[in-house]
């Protein structure tokens, strides 16, 4: 772009909080999951919603506040993703409804997979004495297939005529600040 220059603008951080580099906290992190950018734009979205940013009267670094509450909120999203299937509450156990067949197919090698390795190091980083046992995400789930025999019952649904659809509305919006 004529007349812009672009240049690196650092964040006032000094220690790893998930949403920013591990070797170096002062930048931003890149493609953590191995998924897509989209969690990636959720950080930032955390970060911009938590921290409201600005910009430092010198131009660097990008000033950051709340970072006691930034790091609660990543350390509660990392493990959310790790109960995912099952959380244990007390005695009872709340499970996620399972519509994929995958997972029985797939699961079983969460260790390979970059988030789990992502979200328990970062946990593991914070010293948090409640990192969730994956390994029991997987037994459970795989426990209720077991008794549970019968996940659906699809002769229960019926067709009943047309049904309504709109096309896509979403469009891209304008955001100029952290309130956006």
């Amino acid at each position: 772009l004529p007349g812009i220059q672009w240049r690196v603008a650092p964040l006032n951080l000094n220690r790893y909080m998930l949403i920013n580099s591990r070797s170096d906290p002062r930048t931003m992190s890149t493609q953590q999951t191995g998924n897509t950018c989209y969690f990636q734009t959720y950080l930032f979205a955390v970060l911009c919603k938590i921290s409201k940013p600005s910009i430092a009267r010198n131009g660097s670094p990008i000033d950051l506040h709340n970072l006691n509450l930034l790091e609660e909120a990543t350390s509660c999203i990392a493990k959310t993703l790790l109960e995912f299937f099952v959380k244990e509450r007390g005695d009872a156990v709340v499970m996620r409804p399972l519509t994929n067949s995958n997972f029985v197919i797939d699961f079983f090698r969460y260790e390979e997979s970059p988030y789990y390795l992502t979200m328990t190091k970062y946990l593991q980083h914070l010293n948090c004495d409640d990192v969730p046992d994956y390994d029991r995400q997987y037994y459970d789930v795989m426990h209720y297939f077991r008794d549970t025999k019968c996940l659906h019952r699809y002769g229960k649904f019926t067709s009943s005529g047309a049904m309504s659809s709109t096309p896509n509305t979403k469009s891209l919006q304008l955001v100029s600040g952290t309130n956006d």
